[in-house]
């Protein structure tokens, strides 16, 4: 009977110490931004990033929500996830915005929509001066095929080395090229689609230096040595 009592008193205590200690509120997102590009060309898509503050706290993907105030320039693909989608529709302004269900907490992003057509004259450019790396891969190759090995082990290691310094010369000029148009893509000064041409053109010629290579290192497979 005392045990009981005992085991009365003692939860009635700690019930009262529970009481008497202050309650924490759960953590509440403070605020809310958007990171991406601004700029996207007619019928390209670009993607956003939403961040909450604090960063540790999570909120599923159906409680933001995504909007555009001008669905005739920039169409929004994805209304509810941390990130979006939004494709250029035609030239133009328009405001994304982010919002947590819910709440007042949102976020604008001003996107600007341009003509792609202003590209078009630099991608031929490029394509012509890819098109001149190909002849002179094409060049080398031929070079590689009519070339008599030195009669010494020196000789054709000389004969070897100029050859791959020539293939390396195309391969960081194509190189360059591609960094190139890939910043252009990321600052916004050209579409993903002229972007991609160009990427899909340096690597045709790509493969045809690997081709070369492969080929000189046939012919001179074994030969550095007397």
């Amino acid at each position: 009977m005392r045990k009981r009592k005992y085991l009365s008193v003692l939860l009635a205590m700690v019930l009262a110490l529970t009481m008497m200690l202050p309650v924490t509120a759960a953590p509440r997102v403070k605020r809310i931004t958007i990171t991406g590009k601004k700029t996207v060309y007619v019928g390209d898509i670009i993607e956003l990033d939403s961040h909450v503050f604090p960063g540790y706290i999570e909120i599923s993907d159906y409680n933001i929500q995504w909007r555009s105030s001008n669905t005739k320039v920039a169409k929004v693909l994805r209304h509810r996830d941390e990130d979006t989608k939004i494709k250029g529709i035609k030239p133009g302004k328009a405001k994304i915005t982010v919002k947590i269900r819910g709440t007042k907490i949102k976020a604008t992003y001003k996107i600007t929509v341009k003509k792609a057509k202003k590209s078009k004259s630099a991608v031929t450019k490029a394509k012509k001066t890819i098109k001149k790396y190909k002849n002179n891969a094409k060049s080398v190759r031929a070079d590689i095929k009519k070339t008599k090995l030195s009669a010494t082990a020196t000789g054709r290691r000389n004969q070897y080395y100029a050859f791959e310094r020539k293939i390396n010369n195309i391969e960081n000029k194509l190189s360059r090229m591609d960094d190139k148009w890939e910043m252009k893509y990321e600052m916004g000064n050209t579409s993903y689609k002229s972007y991609r041409t160009i990427e899909r053109e340096v690597e045709k010629v790509e493969y045809y230096l690997e081709t070369v290579e492969d080929y000189l290192n046939q012919k001179f497979s074994y030969e550095f040595d007397d």
